[in-house]
């Protein structure tokens, strides 16, 4: 009976655990993890660069090299304001940002939207063993 006790304990605490609905603070602070430098390895050779600004904005840059040359610019902030997470992101010589609501958070996955936008309308980032960092757009 005792086994069967700590059985039941234990599936309740991992699915508990697995249940992770973070605040939006909570999940601007586990975005921090997205700081630093990010290259890809395959296809398009693209690259992000995080920095923490303060307690409610990251900033970046993402680019992709075709040979020696840059081939694609973007300035990219996610920010935090009020209970929203957005991820806001600047084409080249565009003049205003495209903003993205985050839609799902979890400790190392997030996901963006903003169906009104041609394309992209999904913007998702996954980080995986902490030196791996998958991100999608659909």
């Amino acid at each position: 009976m005792f086994l069967k006790r700590i059985f039941f304990l234990g599936i309740t605490l991992i699915a508990l655990a697995s249940c992770y609905n973070p605040s939006s603070n909570e999940s601007f602070e586990d975005l921090k993890k997205l700081e630093g430098r990010w290259s890809s390895k395959e296809g398009v050779l693209f690259n992000e660069h995080w920095q923490v600004a303060n307690d409610s904005l990251m900033t970046g840059l993402g680019f992709s090299l075709k040979g020696e040359d840059t081939a694609f610019v973007e300035k990219m902030k996610v920010y935090l304001n009020g209970d929203s997470v957005y991820f806001a992101a600047k084409v080249d010589q565009k003049k205003d940002f495209v903003i993205f609501t985050l839609t799902e958070a979890g400790r190392n996955k997030w996901v963006f939207v903003n169906a009104a936008h041609d394309y992209p309308n999904i913007i998702q980032y996954e980080i995986k063993d902490d030196t791996l960092l998958y991100a999608f757009t659909a």
